[in-house]
């Protein structure tokens, strides 16, 4: 009995309507500031501190509570600990912290809560080690994780139902500062930033709280230690702001079934570099940070909200396990996560139809069918005697 073809059209997220959507809200009330630190509940965001501009010697400490239901902003006390550029902030449950960060050069241990309810802030011990600045850590449960330790690569934990540090392995990449990180399904998730004396990092590595060990997952692309990240619910995304053109304010999310980063929406405005990811409830906020303009960069106080695209990511690996993305160096890669069942040829083709490039595979696909292409739509056909599926791929550069 001969088996007719069937035809797949698979949409991924690149295209628009299973893209991210962004949308500007109300500026922070406070002037622009990049190097700032913000977190957020169910319901509110908190964000402040961080340098007004490079010539100024002092940061801020000024802090600013958002609420997303009347899209309005209100000042909230100082941070107690005073001036800070570079801290971080978490949330444990529906529990807010700021700590660390660099009052003038130097490293901080402190950690604060807020309490909204109150107005007030509460002191919490200081995290062991020489400190943390311009790095920061993930929520997996009532735990935050810290690391890595300068010079030492340790990662730190605080528990936040008994107040109390301990440690965890060992980072077991370079170290570093400015990483990005975020929390999804149960796993910590860090990566990118810059070594302490040199180099810029793309690598990304996942923590696993009940074995206790970290595990290198897949890279992105470009290389950043101005980015930032943050969890809409369970799934992580990183804007990033690596490269120039679209890589600089591109947001990306990672697909932990298919360890692969997915191109999202890019930001609607000019690049904004060293500025806060965060989220409330269902959307995710990216908030200061510096704007580059054709007149150089200034502080930003800018608020933009990104709704996370109806595609979800049971959809971007269809029941054949076909999966295919562009990167935004140009490269067009196709990859299966299961035995194709015969002999298959995997075409690549503009808008128009015309073949670029054509390989014959068996197995397994993971394979780059392009290279140094232009921002586009390209359709990716990948067939065999069994099946035949069409993939369509937006590159943006």
């Amino acid at each position: 009995m001969q088996r007719s073809l069937t035809s797949i059209l698979i949409i991924l997220p690149f295209l628009l309507h299973g893209q991210a959507t962004w949308e500007q809200k109300a500026s922070a009330p406070a002037g622009g500031r990049f190097w700032a630190a913000a977190t957020g509940n169910s319901t509110h965001g908190f964000a402040g501190t961080g340098r007004p501009e490079f010539s100024a010697l002092t940061p801020l400490a000024d802090m600013y509570q958002y609420e997303r239901a009347t899209d309005t902003w209100t000042a909230i006390p100082d941070y107690p600990a005073g001036v800070r550029e570079g801290m971080t902030g978490f949330t444990i449950g529906e529990r807010i912290f700021f700590a660390f960060g660099s009052p003038f050069i130097q490293f901080s241990r402190t950690v604060y809560e807020y309490l909204p309810t109150t107005g007030t802030w509460v002191q919490h011990p200081d995290v062991p080690g020489i400190g943390f600045a311009f790095s920061h850590g993930f929520v997996i449960g009532d735990t935050y994780y810290i690391g890595p330790e300068n010079g030492t690569n340790q990662v730190y934990a605080f528990n936040g139902t008994t107040n109390t540090w301990s440690t965890v392995a060992p980072f077991p990449g370079n170290d570093r500062r400015a990483q990005c990180a975020f929390s999804a399904n149960g796993k910590g998730y860090l990566g990118m930033g810059a070594g302490v004396f040199s180099g810029v990092y793309g690598d990304w590595w996942e923590y696993d709280p009940i074995a206790d060990a970290w595990t290198a997952v897949a890279d992105i692309f470009p290389n950043s230690d101005q980015s930032t990240a943050t969890a809409v619910g369970d799934v992580g995304f990183v804007f990033n702001v690596g490269g120039s053109g679209g890589g600089g304010k591109q947001l990306y999310r990672y697909n932990a079934t298919a360890d692969e980063w997915i191109q999202d929406a890019l930001l609607p405005t000019d690049r904004i570099a060293n500025g806060s990811l965060f989220s409330v409830g269902d959307k995710g906020y990216l908030v200061f940070g510096e704007k580059s303009l054709s007149g150089g960069n200034l502080p930003s106080n800018e608020l933009w909200q990104f709704t996370p695209g109806t595609t979800g990511l049971a959809e971007e690996v269809d029941a054949f396990g076909l999966v295919a993305f562009g990167g935004a160096d140009g490269v067009i890669t196709v990859r299966s996560t299961r035995p194709m069942d015969a002999l298959a040829t995997v075409r690549l083709l503009d808008a128009s139809g015309a073949v670029l490039s054509e390989i014959n595979a068996h197995g397994p696909l993971n394979m780059r069918i392009g290279s140094d292409l232009p921002s586009g739509v390209y359709l990716v056909q990948v067939s065999s005697a069994v099946a035949a599926h069409t993939l369509r791929v937006a590159l943006v550069r």
